[in-house]
């Protein structure tokens, strides 16, 4: 039995603008310590498997990126033949991940084998008990689930969808009874309180035996493809859909494992760059670059390129970038799509 990775790295994202833009989303960027979220992803992901079956989806936009980011940590004679597994265009989570299952299967892999799928951009401050989590969704997997982690909140974010965790199963995994979606506050405050609920993560474990047995019950189209291996033939006419309600939501054997004091964090935002990510000193101030923050504080201040300095100010983001200066109210920094919607509408360039 070998065990794969995959890691998602194909969407475009916004939600840091100005610094992540549609031509250069998060999962390029250095937001902590010296390396990208991609690369560190991927270092990340050799702590359960090796280099040989480490692989990348992402698009034909982001092929040339992924590359140069992965040739830089592991060296251009290192990374194994058909390394970046290439998206024809976009659908979703659910074609995405059934063409690089498909691929795998075409170059060797066994429908035995375990695949473990996470996203380029979130970040983690405990390797070891991330590389725990996912040993016991291996073993979950290895038992015939679909298996997720399920990620201890740490507040009630309406935010994230959130997974139901119900029977203990085994050591280290339970029965994943359902899926909810982003709920109101209010909701999002009992299920805290419960100690019942995670986050999804969108990190799945599973083998291709498994995977295809689920799919035949909840999505008979997808399932089609995938037995007459057809995904890549056919990927320009697939729906787009999601991962999660392509398969997780009504997969009849779901196990979820608790991800519990990993400091995870999807960086969804520059709230979650100041609370989850960067260290804040004695004033809940966070400063990246140049700043200089006078009787202020719970600021951020992202300002690489020249010196920023606040005075007498509190519960700001700034963040200044060669062509856009961004500032807004730390609480509210989610609402960023909508300045970039207004951007595109009125055809500034602020979002390119």
């Amino acid at each position: 039995m070998s065990i794969y990775a995959m890691i998602l790295s194909g969407g475009s994202g916004t939600r840091l603008w100005p610094l992540s833009r549609e031509n250069f989303p998060k999962q390029f960027l250095v937001l902590h310590g010296e390396r990208t979220l991609l690369q560190t992803t991927e270092l990340r992901m050799l702590n359960v498997v090796p280099l040989e079956f480490l692989r990348v989806i992402s698009g034909a936009k982001w092929h040339e990126q992924v590359l140069v980011q992965s040739v830089e940590i592991f060296g251009a004679d290192n990374l194994p033949e058909g390394f970046i597994i290439e998206e024809p265009c976009a659908r979703g989570t659910a074609p995405a991940i059934l063409l690089a299952v498909e691929e795998l299967l075409e170059r060797g892999a066994s429908e035995d084998d375990v695949m473990i799928v996470a996203p380029s951009d979130a970040f983690i401050r405990d390797n070891k008990i991330f590389a725990s989590a996912l040993k016991a969704a291996v073993r979950a997997a290895q038992d015939g689930y679909i298996a997720t982690l399920g990620i201890a909140p740490t507040r009630p974010d309406t935010g994230f969808g959130y997974i139901r965790q119900g029977r203990e199963i085994d050591g280290g995994y339970f029965e994943a009874e359902r899926f909810v979606e982003k709920p109101d506050l209010r909701t999002a405050q009992e299920y805290l309180r419960s100690g019942s609920y995670f986050w999804n993560g969108g990190i799945f474990i599973f083998t291709p035996k498994c995977l295809y047995a689920e799919l035949e019950r909840t999505d008979l189209e997808l399932y089609a493809l995938a037995a007459k291996k057809s995904v890549r033939k056919e990927f320009e006419h697939i729906k787009n859909i999601a991962f999660d309600v392509a398969v997780m939501e009504r997969a009849g054997r779901v196990a979820v494992v608790p991800l519990v004091n990993s400091g995870w964090s999807d960086v969804g935002s520059w709230d979650a760059i100041h609370d989850d990510v960067l260290e804040q000193d004695e004033h809940r101030n966070v400063v990246v670059g140049e700043g200089v923050l006078l009787d202020s504080e719970n600021c951020l201040v992202h300002s690489r390129g020249r010196l920023a300095v606040l005075k007498g100010v509190n519960d700001l983001v700034i963040v200044d970038t060669p062509d856009a200066l961004f500032v807004t109210r730390r609480g509210i920094s989610q609402e960023v799509r909508n300045v970039v919607k207004f951007l595109k509408d009125n055809g500034m360039n602020g979002n390119t």
